[in-house]
């Protein structure tokens, strides 16, 4: 059954979920159904696109609306202490565990806890979690003892877990058991009807909190904002839409107003030779297909190169034949050979210079650039760009200690 427009009215006053296509209509239309239920949910879509918006929806319009919401960001907590802070810990479970300490299950008690980014979930602790689903059983971190939950799981991800399923690393039974209900959110770029809608109502509310007035948007800037992939979704636009309305001091948004403070990338589809790290792509597949592979090949050149020092290195060490009938051989002069260096990139036409190292290749500094190009792109959020990357979460954080990023 399709909400009515009254009600979709209600849903944008009391929650911010915004959209009249078919495919936000479809998304509320089952939220509106399956709220009322005790089932568990599955909210899919990519980086931005509200999943956590329809989380407390889920919890708001549910019988358990009086008890406990917790939100629980599974890829920010690091894997050692995931479990222990999802179900808790006895004093002396691990190192620096002073004292019992409750697990987000518990404090959600006759809640709901969201799962947000269940994907990077551990097979270990999935083990657990379903156990819980089956049964509402747990045991704390060092205790043998066994406790009792009643939450509601309301599960997001911006993975495709029927893939993860496939590649083990997600388990099949779990995502079963998840997937009885799934609320997906499309991204933005395949409904742009409904920025206008979402133009509104962020404008209005940066207006309202900075007690200045909103004077609307004109049809091309709209238009414009329309015609943008918005890599980052609905939160994108909302983050551009209240920068501009509070710098701007609530003046009609225009054409220009909207150039000024769209990302470069979006704005200048043409290459720029000079600037090989910054090019743009046309969309945000592509774009972290182009960064994966750049910085796939950094790692397999520094591999390359690597075996080819260990090979010099043992030519070096080979010792002489010492027959005393042998003359002994010169020394090799130093004078650079004018034959190509197979791992040297130069430009065409430039004098090679002289150098000590058996590699040419400033690998550190590529990598260091491939990084801070991917934190570029995705404003920021390390998640995505390790994504983009084709590395994992940690090993970003750890590259980006290491350059001082």
């Amino acid at each position: 059954m399709q909400p009515t427009r009254q009600v979709l009215r209600q849903l944008a006053v009391r929650f911010g979920l915004i959209g009249e296509s078919p495919m936000m209509i479809q998304a509320m239309a089952r939220l509106l159904q399956v709220a009322p239920t005790d089932l568990s949910v599955l909210v899919t879509g990519e980086t931005g696109t509200g999943k956590e918006v329809f989380a407390h929806a889920v919890h708001e319009l549910s019988q358990r609306k009086k008890a406990p919401f917790v939100s629980v960001n599974c890829g920010a907590i690091p894997e050692t202490l995931l479990e222990s802070e999802l179900f808790g810990a006895e004093k002396g479970a691990f190192t620096g565990s002073v004292e019992q300490r409750k697990g987000f299950f518990e404090t959600a008690h006759r809640g709901t806890i969201f799962l947000d980014e269940i994907g990077e979930m551990p097979i270990a602790t999935q083990v657990k979690l379903l156990r819980i689903l089956e049964s509402g059983e747990y045991s704390r971190l060092g205790s043998s003892d066994v406790l009792k939950v009643d939450v509601r799981v309301v599960a997001a991800t911006n993975r495709d877990l029927a893939y993860e399923v496939r590649q083990g690393r997600f388990r099949q039974d779990l995502y079963f058991r998840l997937n009885s209900v799934n609320i997906h959110l499309p991204p933005l770029r395949q409904h742009p009807e409904d920025i206008e809608y979402l133009v509104e109502f962020f404008a209005q509310r940066a207006a309202d909190k900075n007690i200045i007035p909103y004077n609307g948007i004109d049809a091309l800037a709209l238009q414009l904002l329309q015609q943008q992939p918005w890599p980052g979704n609905v939160r994108e636009l909302r983050n551009i839409i209240e920068t501009m309305v509070t710098l701007e001091q609530g003046a009609c948004i225009t054409e220009e107003m909207v150039l000024r403070y769209l990302p470069q990338e979006s704005q200048d589809p043409s290459p720029t030779p000079m600037a090989l790290m910054s090019l743009p792509v046309p969309n945000q597949r592509a774009q972290e297909f182009d960064v994966q592979v750049l910085y796939r090949t950094l790692l397999q050149l520094s591999t390359d190169v690597a075996e080819v020092k260990t090979i010099l290195r043992h030519l070096l060490s080979m010792s002489v034949p010492q027959e005393p009938q042998l003359p002994v051989a010169p020394p090799i002069s130093p004078t650079p050979v004018p034959t190509a260096d197979p791992l040297e990139i130069r430009p065409r036409g430039s004098t090679p210079a002289p150098s000590s190292s058996s590699d040419q290749l400033d690998l550190p500094t590529l990598e260091r650039q491939a990084i801070e190009t991917a934190l570029r792109r995705t404003q920021g959020n390390r998640r995505d760009a390790a994504k983009m990357l084709g590395i994992s979460e940690r090993t970003l954080y750890r590259k980006i200690d290491e350059y001082r990023l």
